[in-house]
């Protein structure tokens, strides 16, 4: 019977943690690489990095090079802009465009963020420094949205024209390292467009409050992020070290592949290095990656990359399937070098249709997981009183014909006793809230 008393106690025990979690979500926040600095502040050069955290050499990108090293390939960073001044990205990137003075030149950067990101993706070797870019061939081209970091209404509308612009422009690849909350007509255009003219959108996962709990049921997940929750966009999730979901890394089925993202080592504005850490670099990552594959792969389309980088994903310690990893972390040698034995381009399965109506989905979703807590509510209900019934019926049974103080039957005891009807569990235990609306996309 303690068993009993024990089981009904653990299911109370998980039955509220699914109720607590049903009932809440993890809150948006705002996006990393604002600052309180200003354009006017002269730049703080940074300590030159003499060699790379480990969790920087996880990808191996270095292994790729005998194949590509991203030549040929322009790289959109739509954010903060980008400092060229910076020793390794000195002749490597275009004059791009600034969104926020209206300048034709995006080679500006108040906050460092967005030459940070350029770093990742194609900074150049260096003497003195092992820090190096994903794909150091690659030619960047910054679209500078904001001067501070922060994605408020104005900078959603100011990304949109960005990805259409670098589009526009000649870039293969575009990084958003910068997301927004805010899901808006002009946004979906503009990823719409960018697919429609075989441009690949990888944009960072988001991102979660400290200290944020997990989503209580596999069928729930955080919000959203803005353009990397759309169809088309290569959504990017951020692992530490030892391979495990950064806490700041989104739970969300609309995450496509990690990279490393704890502690990475990357330029900042003038010289010198700075640690950044979050879905941002891990971004920044994945759009090197891209670039070498469209390098080595000029035939691929923007789809063909994606499937590419998703299907050669290698698994992770974490959780690779769950909704913080999904395929598991991107493979910069494996994408651009696995091919099969008759040496044509692997085949590589489709990706699974992304739902473009969010909002639908996520109602849909915890209406699914309010039916499963009902059904568990049910289940312990009839636990308890099942383990209730079960506990009074022993109980009278071993006192019955028993000398008090003994623990042997007496003479008069004539055995057990008939085993009393349980009572059935009423509808009342398994009632469900009614499904949401269904909506016409």
């Amino acid at each position: 019977m303690r068993y009993q008393v024990r089981s009904a106690a653990r299911c109370l025990g998980l039955l509220l943690a699914a109720a607590i979690g049903t009932a809440t979500g993890a809150l948006g926040v705002a996006v990393p690489g604002s600052a309180d600095v200003a354009c006017s502040t002269p730049a703080e050069p940074g300590q030159v990095a003499s060699q790379l955290p480990p969790e920087q050499l996880m990808l191996g990108f270095r292994r790729a090079w005998p194949v590509t090293i991203g030549t040929g390939i322009t790289v959109a960073v739509i954010g903060t802009g980008v400092d060229d001044d910076h020793p390794q990205l000195r002749g490597g990137v275009g004059r791009g465009l600034d969104l926020v003075t209206g300048s034709p030149d995006g080679r500006t950067d108040c906050v460092s963020h967005g030459t940070a990101m350029a770093s990742l993706i194609a900074a150049r070797s260096a003497p003195g420094t092992g820090f190096v870019g994903v794909a150091p061939g690659a030619t960047i081209l910054p679209v500078r949205i904001t001067e501070r970091g922060e994605m408020g209404q104005a900078e959603t509308s100011l990304l949109a024209r960005a990805i259409t612009w670098a589009v526009d422009h000649g870039a293969k690849v575009v990084n958003v390292s910068l997301v927004t909350p805010l899901d808006t007509t002009e946004l979906r255009a503009a990823v719409r467009y960018a697919s429609e003219r075989d441009v690949l959108l990888v944009a960072a996962a988001g991102s979660r409050p400290d200290g944020a709990e997990d989503p209580g049921s596999p069928d729930l997940a955080d919000p959203p992020w803005f353009p990397s929750a759309y169809p088309g966009v290569l959504s990017v999730g951020a692992v530490a070290g030892d391979g495990v979901r950064l806490a700041s890394s989104p739970v969300s089925p609309e995450v496509d592949v990690v990279a490393p993202g704890g502690a990475l080592v990357a330029a900042t504005r003038q010289r010198g290095h700075a640690i950044w850490s979050g879905t941002s670099v891990a971004a920044a990552l994945a759009s090197g990656v891209a670039a070498l594959i469209r390098s080595a792969e000029p035939g691929l389309t923007a789809a063909e990359v994606e499937r590419r980088m998703v299907a050669t994903a290698n698994q992770i310690p974490g959780g690779t399937g769950s909704g913080g990893y999904t395929h598991g972390m991107v493979d910069p040698y494996r994408a651009v070098t696995e091919t099969t034995a008759a040496g044509g381009t692997r085949v590589l399965p489709d990706l699974p249709p992304r739902t473009a109506d969010l909002v639908a989905e996520r109602a849909a979703a915890r209406w699914r997981s309010a039916r499963h807590s009902a059904l568990v509510i049910g289940l312990c209900a009839g636990l308890l009183v099942l383990g209730t019934v079960l506990a009074v019926g022993v109980r009278r049974r071993r006192t019955a014909g028993r000398p008090r103080g003994t623990g042997i039957a007496g003479p008069g005891w004539a055995g057990p006793a008939v085993e009393p009807d349980l009572p059935e569990l009423t509808d009342s235990y398994f009632a469900v809230p009614k499904p949401p609306a269904r909506t016409r996309g």
